[in-house]
C-alpha cells in the first residue's frame, strides 16, 4: 500500500510519473494507520517499488547542464612568459618572440597563428616550434638570434586563414615590427606567401632585405617528404647569412 502523499511529492519534484506494480494499492492520506510499525513497513514497501527514470526530467537536466557549459569560461590558455611582451605598435593577439640575445640575425614570419598557438597563447608552440628551431640550427643559426612573429596576430575562430583584407591591413604593422628588430633577412613560413597576390606585399615589406619562403613546420610534420625541396631554399638562406657575417 502506498500513500497518495508520495505520488504528489514525486510529481512536485519533477521526477515524472511513478511506476508501480500492478497490484499496488494507493491509500488516501487520511486513512493511514496510526501504528508507527505499520508506517515503517509501508515506507520500506515504497522504496522497494521499481521506478523508471523520467525521460522528460533527464532531458531538462541535460539542457540545463549544456547551458551552464556554454556560459562557463574554460581556462585552457597558458600564461604568456614575460619575455614575450608585444612590441610597440603591435595589436592584441599572440605576441612575437624577440631575439633573446638582443641581436636579430633573422626574422621568421608565419601568416597567422594556428589554432594550437591560439589555445596556448604561445607562438610556434609544441612540435612545430621544436622543428623550427632544428631548421635554424641546420643553417647555423641559434634561435636566440631569431625574431619570431606572425603577419596577422589573430585568426578567426574556425577559420585559421585570415582574409585578404586582414592581411593588407597588417602590412604597415609587420613592416614597423621588422624595422624595429632590425632583421637583415626574413624567412617566411607557408606557401601562402608564394601566391601571386602576395608577392607585391612581400617585396614591399622586405625592401632590400633578402627573403626566403619554405613550408610551415606544421606542414612538414604532416608531410616529411617535402623537406627535400625546402632544404634547397634553406641552403640559399645559409649562404646569405654567411655572406652577411651571421
Amino acid at each position: 500500500m502506498l500513500s497518495a502523499r508520495y505520488l504528489h511529492l514525486h510529481e512536485a519534484l519533477g521526477l515524472g510519473p511513478m511506476w508501480l506494480k500492478r497490484g499496488a494499492v494507493v491509500l488516501p492520506s487520511a486513512t493511514l494507520p496510526g501504528n508507527p510499525t505499520q508506517i515503517r513497513l509501508q515506507k520500506q514497501t515504497v522504496l522497494s517499488i521499481p521506478q523508471r527514470p523520467s525521460e522528460q526530467h533527464t532531458g531538462q537536466a541535460r539542457l540545463k547542464t549544456m547551458k551552464v557549459l556554454e556560459t562557463t569560461a574554460v581556462h585552457t590558455r597558458k600564461p604568456v612568459p614575460e619575455t614575450e611582451t608585444p612590441l610597440s605598435g603591435v595589436s592584441d593577439g599572440i605576441a612575437p618572440v624577440p631575439a633573446a640575445s638582443g641581436i636579430t640575425k633573422l626574422a621568421v614570419v608565419s601568416l597567422c597563428p594556428p589554432t594550437e598557438d591560439m589555445v596556448y597563447g604561445q607562438l610556434f608552440h609544441g612540435k612545430a616550434g621544436v622543428l623550427l628551431d632544428n631548421i635554424l640550427k641546420a643553417v647555423g643559426l641559434d634561435a636566440a638570434y631569431v625574431h619570431k612573429t606572425s603577419w596577422v596576430k589573430t585568426a578567426a575562430v574556425g577559420n585559421p586563414m585570415p582574409s585578404e583584407q586582414a592581411i593588407e591591413n597588417a602590412l604597415g604593422q609587420i613592416a614597423r615590427e621588422l624595422d624595429g628588430c632590425r632583421a637583415p633577412a626574413v624567412l617566411f613560413l607557408g606557401q601562402a606567401f608564394v601566391q601571386t597576390e602576395r608577392q607585391t606585399m612581400v617585396e614591399t615589406l622586405c625592401g632590400s632585405r633578402p627573403f626566403f619562403i619554405i613550408d610551415h613546420p606544421a606542414r612538414l610534420l604532416r608531410q616529411p617528404e617535402l623537406k627535400a625541396r625546402n632544404w634547397q631554399v634553406l641552403k640559399q638562406l645559409k649562404r646569405a647569412l654567411q655572406a652577411g657575417g651571421s
